[in-house]
């Protein structure tokens, strides 16, 4: 989605996730059922008061109360999707009538605004739906604290379903949370993921209750213990790791040799923080993506209405990708090498190229989204075009 909404979260990316939740959602998912689509679009954000459009980007936009049409146009000059977008404002622009007539926007004050992402064939992201639209998320408002990050606003009189099917009276396609049906899948990949998170979870007799910051906290205690480091000061740095607490480092690395200072300073650094919560993650997160592949793998978007093509034209897409990279590597060697780790990444999955993004589930704590291979596909179909300039081009 990207924009202003920024990004959903990957259950993994939320350390509060317990392992009992982490298990439902792939039960969830390996059951089958209407699952609401996410789609690979691009997000525009906007409100409407009084005939006039306002649009944001991004936070600053929304602290500036938006930018009108004319305004977001200049914005967007020279923006490698600024034809894309266009097309989205003028397509906007026809919906204003029947915006005006709904009354929709009158029930909130001007801090609401409307989530939407635009479908657009002639520029399409990784994926290339046979539809235009545009499709309404949610509605939401800014909020600063504690930190800056969009809050969804419920609807009140008038449903998200029903304002999308007024604006279709203007011509233009529009829909709110689309969705597809799957079927069950085989338990052996929900019982393979289980299985192999709770041997991660055995390694600090963890439970169900526990959440993936415990697992974070127990796995960092025990590699300094590994290292003969104090039981106490590995408890105190695991916390600041965590952000449980808050200990002075140089007092705790104090009285070590320089190996174990090094040792300390590269998991519990500031700027190494994120790198060593990733790195305890990886394979919780490489188990989960693999699980979300294989349950994606044959699933059709509701907006791609040619399943054979939309699979052909992904897989020419990879094969020009690697032409490209493989001709230019000696000009950029680290974007090579990037490249051919998250094809590695992808053909590790062994599914083929996926022709959804993935579905967005909520539960009563918080939304989240399973996309299993898209993300090292995108990075894969992405490379020649926002790396290189280059293009590709259908047969």
């Amino acid at each position: 989605m990207g924009g202003a909404q920024k990004s959903m979260l990957h259950p993994y990316e939320d350390h509060d996730t317990t392992f009992g939740e982490l298990f439902s959602l792939a039960k969830t998912f390996a059951k089958g059922g209407t699952f609401n689509e996410k789609m690979d679009g691009c997000n525009l954000t906007w409100r409407f008061r009084d005939g006039t459009f306002f649009l944001a980007r991004n936070y600053a936009h929304f602290r500036a109360g938006g930018q009108s049409i004319e305004d977001y146009r200049k914005y967007l000059k020279g923006h490698p999707a600024e034809g894309q977008f266009t097309r989205a404002l003028d397509r906007l622009e026809r919906m204003r009538n029947a915006i005006k007539a709904s009354g929709f926007f009158e029930d909130y004050d001007d801090g609401v605004w409307a989530n939407m992402e635009v479908i657009d064939k002639k520029a399409p992201q990784m994926l290339r739906y046979d539809i235009d639209c545009f499709v309404i998320h949610n509605l939401c408002r800014f909020v600063e604290n504690p930190k800056p990050h969009t809050q969804i606003v419920k609807p009140t009189s008038i449903s998200l379903n029903r304002f999308s099917s007024i604006l279709c009276l203007s011509g233009v396609r529009v829909m709110h949370a689309p969705t597809v049906t799957i079927p069950p899948m085989e338990r052996t990949h929900v019982y393979h993921f289980r299985d192999y998170v709770m041997a991660h979870m055995k390694e600090y007799d963890l439970g169900l209750e526990n959440t993936l910051e415990d697992y974070i906290y127990e796995s960092i205690k025990d590699s300094f213990l590994v290292e003969n480091v104090d039981a106490e000061h590995a408890q105190l740095l695991a916390e600041n790791v965590t952000g449980r607490g808050k200990h002075d480092i140089r007092k705790l690395r104090e009285g070590y040799d320089k190996g174990t200072q090094d040792y300390i300073n590269k998991l519990c650094l500031s700027s190494n923080r994120i790198k060593t919560i990733n790195g305890i993650l990886g394979p919780i997160k490489n188990c989960w993506l693999c699980f979300g592949a294989r349950r994606l793998e044959g699933v059709v978007s509701s907006l791609i209405t040619d399943a054979d093509r939309a699979t052909t034209r992904l897989d020419d897409i990879i094969d020009f990708n690697i032409e490209v990279v493989n001709d230019r590597r000696e000009e950029k060697p680290t974007i090579y090498r990037g490249f051919h780790e998250q094809l590695e990444k992808f053909v590790s999955y062994d599914v083929e190229p996926q022709i959804i993004e993935g579905f967005v589930y909520e539960t009563d704590r918080y939304i989240v989204k399973l996309t299993g291979a898209f993300q090292a596909l995108n990075r894969v179909c992405g490379t020649a075009r926002y790396q290189f300039g280059e293009l590709f081009e259908p047969k």
